[in-house]
């Protein structure tokens, strides 16, 4: 209790002890329930360490390092506790486990494997990496990836597991104090395990295979599978999981069916939870990737789906599709919620909750705004009836200047549609990267042939019964075929009663995102306002990459481990072949903005500081600035404003900074 107060400390002392005290009561049975079943398992329990050779073996491990060699009679201790109880069956399952997660990564195990030299310890820093293509490969293009940090190599498959970018292109750093070192994707900041291949952070849901690596004499060796020499694909690993124990009584409640249920439902399954596990949502989708209906339009949900029914039936991950949530009662514990079109209500009791449900698109209050062609993006049934209109010469205004205004805007212009975009916003992004780099973006819409209408309100939508044109406050009338509205979007938290919301109707929650007044129910992505760690302000984030990591982050406090979210933002957007990668904070009143490189031209950096601090860092075509910085960041690493601004420091000591990181001590 006294070290979690030191490092937790605003958690109440109080509840501290009573989360402590049960499972020192019962960490001797605990150690020498988990050294029996390593045992069983056959492992060495003389040496614990030696036998996590997989993730499921380390649960054990864990179990027994922790605990003292002695401790109160079995009979007294108290099973019944939840954290002990799921401790309890984590370490059961682990040792289980234990056979089938030995010899390492999954991607090693599986096939014969060959040794292939893969370059010389001297051609490589601490620090840096290199792809090399593997001598013997049919047709010669199978390639790994050969990383080196403080003198010891690793090697792993050479793409990004989220959407197939090359690693070689991102940032490979130091893991820092009793961290593992990473490889993160210079796209989309999807950072992996070079020791396990897992996922660390990011928008992947699936790890990369690594290999085992080792040095003879001057040359470095892989052990690569033959089947990737013949010239398969390299393999994706997913963290072991555990399946539902029907003898755990607890029920854990998602609602919600998007990024960050699906992280927090596989986070659940991952560190043991062998409850319910009852995801609700009023979609009749398994969950999908919805960052690509703005970008591609006419993607089919299949082709979006991010895991198979097979997937969550074999985990025991109950999915109730078409669901529409009546009301959450933090105080009874209970989701009220009809299935189907059905008006009969089923109460689902929760011993823990997370609200997931996203937002609504907020739509325009103006005459004509219920005309037919005017939509709305938030589902595939929406992307599907804007995709309609994807036609060369079509005539489609696009209100609103976000991201996902401007992200359909571009994927409609490919099509050949004649685009117009209304926004309230001098030039696009205003708001939230300043002037200078919005104006850039102004003189790209220009070249493109996309209309700019800035500084522009809606006074109404003309038509009889479908949409054909849109009149502006200043009388300017645009004729249209279709209009697609992309002014953001409002929480969905109607249903939940008696807890604070902010302004929008965001729930408000703490550092571990569950609210204050009901600690067993918590919040993730679009729902929730949370306090930065790195300024102490409430923010509520928008992204797909912060909703997936706050949904890892909440399952783990749902299962009682007390861990803060403190992820760094992450947001990436791509407009007419320009791609923009945004990490951070942004201050609300930006102090300075820096600009370093070609602005006009479209290859550049902006620093966004406050004070002498760098709080945000947008790039345009300057991979992977963006995700070292985000490195820089969780580390506190990042220099000041004064040594950019003076010229002390740029985009290559930055690189330079975060790669002297890896040098061994």
């Amino acid at each position: 209790a006294h070290w979690l107060k030191s490092k937790l400390p605003w958690i109440p002392a109080h509840r501290l002890q009573r989360t402590a005290a049960p499972a020192m009561s019962t960490a001797g049975a605990l150690r020498r329930r988990a050294v029996a079943l390593a045992t069983a398992a056959g492992s060495a329990t003389s040496a614990p360490l030696a036998v996590a050779r997989g993730p499921s073996a380390a649960l054990a491990v864990a179990a027994v390092r922790v605990a003292p060699s002695s401790g109160p009679s079995e009979s007294s201790h108290r099973w019944g506790s939840p954290s002990v109880a799921g401790a309890f069956a984590a370490a059961s399952a682990a040792a289980v486990a234990v056979a089938a997660s030995a010899g390492g990564p999954a991607s090693c195990d599986s096939g014969k494997t060959r040794k292939v030299a893969v370059g010389k310890v001297a051609d490589f820093e601490d620090g840096t990496m290199q792809e090399i293509a593997l001598e013997g490969a049919e047709g010669g293009k199978a390639a790994v990836l050969v990383h080196r940090h403080a003198g010891k190599f690793y090697t792993t498959s050479p793409a990004c597991s989220h959407y197939g970018a090359s690693l070689k292109k991102g940032v490979t750093a130091a893991g820092g104090k009793d961290a593992t070192p990473t490889i993160t994707c210079p796209l989309h900041d999807a950072t992996f395990s070079l020791e396990t291949g897992k996922v660390v952070r990011g928008p992947s849901i699936d790890g990369i295979a690594v290999y085992k690596t080792s040095v003879a004499g001057d040359t470095i060796y892989a052990e690569v599978p033959e089947a990737i020499l013949a010239g398969s694909k390299h393999e994706r690993v997913m963290k072991a999981m555990v399946t539902r124990d029907k003898t755990d009584g607890r029920v854990f409640a998602l609602v919600g069916g998007g990024a960050a249920s699906l992280a927090a439902a596989e986070t659940l399954r991952q560190e043991g939870f062998g409850g319910r596990i009852v995801m609700i949502t009023k979609e009749p989708h398994l969950p999908y990737d919805r960052v690509q209906l703005s970008k591609n339009p006419g993607a089919t949900v299949e082709k979006l789906q991010l895991r198979s029914a097979e997937f969550f039936d074999k985990y025991g991950i109950e999915v109730l599709r078409e669901a529409n949530v009546t009301k959450l009662d933090p105080k009874a514990n209970e989701v009220h919620f009809t299935t189907g079109g059905s008006e009969t209500l089923t109460v689902l009791k929760y011993d823990s909750a997370l609200v997931a449900s996203g937002g609504s698109p907020r739509k325009l209050f103006c005459p004509g705004a219920n005309l037919k062609g005017i939509h709305t993006l938030r589902t595939p049934e929406d992307a599907a009836e804007i995709a309609k209109y994807a036609k060369k010469g079509m005539k489609i205004i696009v209100v609103g200047g976000s991201f996902i205004g401007m992200e359909i805007a571009s994927a409609l212009k490919k099509k050949g549609c004649e685009v117009s975009v209304v926004a309230m916003e001098t030039v696009p992004f205003e708001r939230v990267l300043g002037k200078k780099v919005g104006a850039s973006f102004a003189r790209l819409l220009q070249k493109e042939g996309v209309e700019w209408y800035g500084t522009a309100q809606v006074r109404l939508f003309r038509g009889v019964d479908e949409v054909n044109g849109v009149e502006l406050e200043d009388g300017e009338v645009l004729p249209c075929d279709a209009v697609v509205i992309g002014a953001g979007v409002l929480p969905n938290t109607r249903f939940v009663e008696g807890v604070p919301l902010d302004k929008n109707g965001a729930l408000c929650v703490g550092p571990l995102l569950n609210v204050e007044s009901s600690p067993n129910l918590f919040a993730a992505g679009d729902v929730c306002t949370y306090p930065c760690m790195q300024t102490g302000a409430r923010v509520r984030i928008e992204h797909w990459d912060v909703a997936t990591q706050q949904g890892r982050v909440a399952a783990k406090n749902m299962l009682g481990q007390f861990v803060p979210f403190t992820t760094v933002p992450f947001f990436w957007s791509g407009l007419y072949g320009k791609n923009l990668r945004f990490v951070g904070h942004a201050p609300d009143t930006l102090d300075r903005v820096i600009i370093e490189g070609d602005v006009s031209g479209m290859n550049f950096i902006s620093y966004y500081t406050e004070n002498d601090e760098i709080r945000a860092v947008a790039t345009v075509n300057r991979d992977p600035i963006a995700v070292a910085c985000a490195e820089l960041m969780r580390r506190d690493k990042m220099p000041k404003a004064s040594e950019i601004l003076i010229g002390t420091v740029n985009a290559d000591v930055i690189l330079e900074r975060l790669r002297a990181l890896s040098v061994a001590k």
